[in-house]
């Protein structure tokens, strides 16, 4: 069993010869500390929920991780410098992982292709554009914060973090807020069947069907909001398939649908985590209550860094590739782990703790590079307005004792809380 790789330590003055990639040893064939299961693709047991304690050791140890996947190998990048690298490095490291991408998504894009999607959207997620649903989301919040702080809690997930941000992107959307759950649920069965598709994930046998069904829906609202002539970001995309012939029909609605995915799903989830460091840190509420636009960005800031949903960003190299001492092949699949990145303690001293004060430029939560999140200015107007309001009217914030909090497994698009049970002090 090995426990170290030469060359893999934090380089020195007189760095090694670079290690081939394909001559590490696989994760599974390591000595992990006790508590840590062997890193894995797929998050089969249930382990990588919660993975800082992995990344840390990864860090540390083992910086470019090989793991065996059935399909092929796959290599885990986990420091802030190669992550950065390989973030900045858009024609050596390819975000096209598959040979065709299943869906018009940005993400899965590069070059022209992405650009042109890109610039169909950018322009109503820009600042100026995002603040004109400011009162729309800060209505909402008011509701959802009174309600949920009123009766003593509840869970965040379902009664205050998904309910706020399907109703903010179905604003945008231009989609009724009557169909937001059935779009909901057709919405997680896309996301399964992209995980299956493009993430070497495990799928569910309806995935397909399920998709297909949102996919159908999306284009008969992208027709009704062009005969609308809907200033919606539907209604622009609209505009760029019938008028424009900028887009496909097919590329119109799958980037319809990424617009929908990514607008909850991400927000969803950094909101919940929001939850767990008030609990943690009580001091928070009263200083965004009394402060709630500095400290409250400051503190959102922070949970993007500490609890960013996202926790990578896949890649394949167009050509050897050299990290921390390793090169790895050309054609590989590489893993750039933003979540770990952010908290490498060469870049943010005690990054393990969650400060409001730090100074926090430079971290990976919104990605980076021409694939940075185009829709980090509404998740973070939303999350920022939503603790405000919860701010005004709750004193703490605490785990219900009676039920043990839910994270969705490591293989999940995204990472984070699934189900979060809190009680709520009404403020006297």
């Amino acid at each position: 069993m090995s426990t170290m790789t030469e060359g893999q330590e934090h380089s020195d003055a007189t760095a090694p010869e670079p290690i081939r990639g394909q001559d590490l040893p696989y994760s599974h064939d390591l000595q992990w500390p006790d508590g840590l299961e062997p890193w894995t693709v797929i998050d089969e047991k249930g382990t990588q929920g919660e993975p800082y304690a992995h990344f840390a050791w990864m860090r540390r140890h083992h910086p470019v991780l090989r793991v065996h996947h059935p399909d092929e190998d796959v290599y885990f990048v986990s420091r802030y410098q190669d992550v950065r690298k390989g973030m900045r490095s858009p024609k050596i490291l390819h975000s096209q992982v598959n040979d065709v991408p299943p869906f018009a998504f940005p993400t899965l894009l590069d070059g022209a292709a992405h650009a042109k999607l890109r610039k169909v959207i950018a322009a109503a997620f820009i600042p100026k554009a995002i603040a004109l649903v400011e009162d729309r989301v800060r209505d909402v919040a008011v509701d959802l914060a009174q309600s949920f702080v009123g009766k003593g809690g509840g869970e965040v997930v379902e009664e205050v973090s998904r309910p706020l941000t399907i109703a903010t992107i179905s604003g945008i959307l231009g989609v009724p807020v009557d169909d937001m759950e059935k779009m909901n649920f057709l919405a997680d069965k896309l996301f399964v069947l992209f995980a299956r598709v493009s993430r070497m994930a495990p799928g569910d046998e309806d995935d397909e069907k399920y998709a297909m069904e949102l996919f159908d829906y999306l284009n008969k609202t992208l027709r009704r909001l062009h005969e609308e002539k809907s200033e919606t970001v539907a209604g622009i995309i609209a505009r760029a398939w019938l008028d424009e012939g900028v887009l496909t029909e097919k590329e119109a609605t799958e980037l319809c649908a990424f617009v929908f995915v990514a607008g909850f799903e991400t927000t969803e989830r950094l909101i919940a985590g929001g939850f767990r460091e008030l609990k943690a840190n009580p001091a928070l509420l009263e200083r965004i209550r009394e402060n709630p636009k500095e400290d409250g960005e400051k503190f959102i800031e922070e949970l993007v860094r500490f609890r960013g949903p996202v926790h990578k960003a896949p890649r394949r190299t167009v050509e050897d590739v050299e990290f921390a001492g390793v090169v790895i092949p050309k054609g590989s699949i590489v893993r750039l782990l933003l979540a770990s990145a952010n908290r490498d303690e060469s870049q943010w001293p005690h990054a393990d703790e969650f400060d409001i004060d730090r100074k926090i430029e430079g971290h990976f939560g919104f990605g980076h590079g021409v694939h940075a999140c185009l829709g980090a200015p509404l998740a973070r107007l939303e999350s920022r307005i939503l603790f405000g309001e919860i701010a005004k009217v709750a004193s703490a914030v605490d785990f219900d004792p009676d039920t043990d909090m839910e994270l969705l497994k490591g293989n999940s698009l995204t990472n984070g809380v699934d189900s979060l049970m809190v009680t709520a002090t009404p403020l006297s």
